[in-house]
């Protein structure tokens, strides 16, 4: 396997001005959370910085943690982001919308039969929606690897390229996938444990580890951009 998944957990503390940055980016999030139009500057920058992370890794940079500087272009780095999730993401909506909407109006038509015909429905369409957004959590590190390079969410939209990178590397964006689903849920619950306002801050982490493999997957599959350290695998070719 190509994924140094034990770097990805300790990167972070490697950085010498890591609590400032953890400090920093949980800020944001708490202020994103709290505040009703916050999130709309904070969370794309907060997107921002975890796309220039993978990038930093896609980079071979030592110390791949950003510099919290810069926060326009973190913005647009992080809204464009956003955008190419959105875009992946717009199966598994259309089939919540396709799902739920009848079964609202069966629900309230005052028919039993309708009702449980509805619930039949929503069950179906839960079923299915998982599945997609399995299949949309293995892509869609891919997809961000090649917008990290590129900057340009058209080169992340080359469905074809994405797919058949994912094809032939299908174990290395499983393993992603699956740790995506479990660690952040799992340290934000951590967060909520401690304190409520810690979970903005173990997320922030959380994420930072995720981005991180989002990078290796990418030198792994596609190779690295020359100037730091080694690549953590082997190149493979679209």
């Amino acid at each position: 396997m190509n994924l140094d998944i034990g770097k990805a957990f300790t990167f972070v503390t490697e950085d010498p001005k890591w609590l400032t940055k953890i400090l920093i980016g949980g800020g944001l999030i708490l202020a994103g959370i709290v505040t009703l139009v916050g999130w709309l500057f904070t969370f794309p920058v907060v997107g921002g910085y975890m796309i220039m992370t993978t990038r930093n890794v896609i980079n071979g940079n030592p110390q791949p943690l950003p510099e919290w500087d810069d926060f326009g272009n973190k913005w647009i780095e992080g809204f464009k982001g956003w955008v190419v999730a959105l875009v992946y993401s717009l199966p598994a909506i259309l089939i919540s919308l396709v799902f739920s909407l009848p079964n609202i109006v069966l629900s309230s038509s005052g028919n039993d039969g309708a009702a449980a015909a509805g619930g039949v429905l929503s069950l179906l369409g839960s079923c299915i929606n998982f599945i997609v957004s399995l299949a949309v959590a293995v892509v869609l590190p891919a997809a961000m690897g090649r917008f990290a390079v590129t900057s340009d969410i058209g080169s992340a939209l080359q469905f074809g390229a994405v797919i058949a990178t994912v094809r032939q590397n299908i174990g290395i964006f499983v393993i992603i996938a699956l740790i995506n689903s479990f660690l952040v849920p799992l340290l934000a619950g951590i967060g909520i444990i401690a304190c409520f306002i810690g979970a903005a801050f173990t997320a922030f982490y959380a994420y930072l580890m995720i981005y991180h493999l989002y990078g290796q997957a990418h030198r792994a599959t596609q190779g690295a951009t020359p100037g730091y350290g080694q690549q953590y695998g082997q190149a493979r070719p679209f």
